[in-house]
């Protein structure tokens, strides 16, 4: 019991809880006091202050404006921020920070295409605050105003540095897209004359590539590089495909039809022109060399002097193209060393061949006339009708009747000599038989 009273006692000598609760209120009561002051003194003693607060960011926009309306759009604008010194109370302004301002550019005078230099205005967020803008840096921004439009052109290509592998060319290059859409001022728009994909890198290849690039350069009609920055495009790449085409030489050759029997083809002094042809074709396995044959060239049109000529493309196969520069090869005789002469042929010095067994053939006419040879002067000018065989070949032959048959006419003696169109000759085929009882 003694020892309570002790403490009892002591408490109250050092104040108890009452202190420590008289104390807090006292604290609190500081800081009022202290706000109170502080306030007084911001009204008192310093009624207005001014604060400069950077980097304010500037909000440019152009719903509503005139602009907006008559179809302008600003080019090439970037947002900025601006430093604002503003003045006012300092119990309203004090804490600001450069989101308790408005900062927007002006486009009140935006009335038609051009260039203007912009007033940014700046006001405080906080509408029931008496705040005084005292300068604003910048004050202005310069922006272009025009009217945008969009039109379409086709994509060329540049690619100086790409080469073929040797025995290959670059038969074509392609971009993809074919076609870009350029977005941007009227006026801008109207000096492009063309588009092209640049690709700078050096390659060497031997197969069909395709790469891709962002250079898309533009050029006026004067071919004068545009400065772009004001476009916008419907693609920023474009892909170049490069088609590869492997080289071919042919060798040019001809293939006789109408060659008489014994005939050395050998010596005819054929001119071929041209003799071979450059060729390219997307088959990149294909060999170099081939032979082109003019096939069918019939012995009994090939006159000296005359030309013979026949249309390249149709001697080429799929999806090869000629290079050559011409479009025709011709054929001719040399006529300086040739010479002709033309005949009477007694029909009674036809041979016949392949007769049917049991049949006789017999001639109608006389003789086949106007036969005419040619061949190297010095055998054309000793030639005799006697070295001349007139053949007729039967094994078509089964029917009697008269019937109208080519004859082959040749030189059994020179092999260097033919004759210049077809002969016909009439005969008779009849039975063996019937002619023997006639006789």
């Amino acid at each position: 019991m003694e020892k309570m009273t002790q403490e009892k006692k002591s408490e109250k000598r050092s104040g108890g809880p009452r202190k420590e609760l008289s104390d807090f209120v006292l604290k609190i009561t500081a800081v009022i006091i202290a706000i109170i002051i502080w306030f007084a003194l911001s009204i008192t003693q310093y009624p207005t202050v001014n604060k400069t607060i950077t980097n304010v960011p500037v909000d440019f926009s152009m719903h509503g404006t005139t602009a907006e309306t008559k179809g302008l759009s600003a080019l090439g604008y970037k947002d900025i921020s601006v430093d604002v010194e503003i003045q006012g109370m300092n119990y309203e302004i004090g804490t600001y920070t450069a989101s308790d301002l408005i900062a927007t550019v002006n486009l009140d005078s935006v009335n038609k295409e051009g260039t203007y230099e912009l007033e940014i205005d700046v006001k405080s967020a906080h509408s029931a605050d008496k705040c005084s803008v005292i300068s604003v840096t910048p004050e202005t921004v310069e922006v272009k105003f025009d009217r945008i439009d969009s039109a379409s052109f086709g994509l060329q290509i540049s690619a100086p540095n790409v080469s073929a592998a040797e025995g290959y060319t670059l038969k074509e290059s392609t971009a993809s897209p074919e076609k870009i859409e350029v977005s941007g001022p009227e006026n801008e728009l109207e000096r492009i004359d063309r588009v092209v994909a640049v690709y700078a890198e050096s390659r060497v290849i031997d197969e069909d590539t395709t790469v891709s690039t962002d250079s898309l350069l533009f050029y006026d009609a004067d071919d004068n590089l545009l400065d772009s920055s004001n476009y916008t495009l419907s693609a920023k790449k474009a892909d170049i495909n490069f088609v590869v085409y492997k080289k071919i030489t042919a060798q040019i050759s001809v293939e006789y039809t109408d060659v008489p029997p014994g005939f050395d083809t050998s010596s005819l002094p054929l001119n071929i022109n041209p003799e071979s042809l450059s060729i390219i074709t997307p088959q990149l396995d294909a060999a170099s060399t081939e032979d082109i044959k003019l096939k069918a060239v019939s012995l009994y049109k090939l006159i000296p002097g005359q030309r013979n000529k026949f249309d390249i493309d149709s001697l080429l196969s799929a999806g090869e193209i000629n290079q050559s520069g011409v479009d025709q090869i011709e054929l001719s005789i040399d006529s300086s060393t040739y010479d002709k002469r033309t005949f009477q042929i007694p029909t009674k010095n036809i041979q016949y061949k392949n007769v049917p067994e049991g049949k006789e053939v017999a001639a109608e006419s006389d003789q086949i006339t106007n036969v005419t040879m040619i061949g190297p002067k010095e055998y054309i000018e000793k030639l005799k009708v006697s070295d001349l065989t007139a053949e007729i070949d039967l094994s078509d032959i089964s029917a009697n009747g008269s019937i109208s048959h080519e004859v082959v006419i040749y030189s059994g003696s020179y092999h260097n000599i033919w004759n210049i169109g077809t002969h016909e000759v009439v005969i008779n085929v009849s039975d063996s038989s019937e002619s023997t009882k006639n006789d």
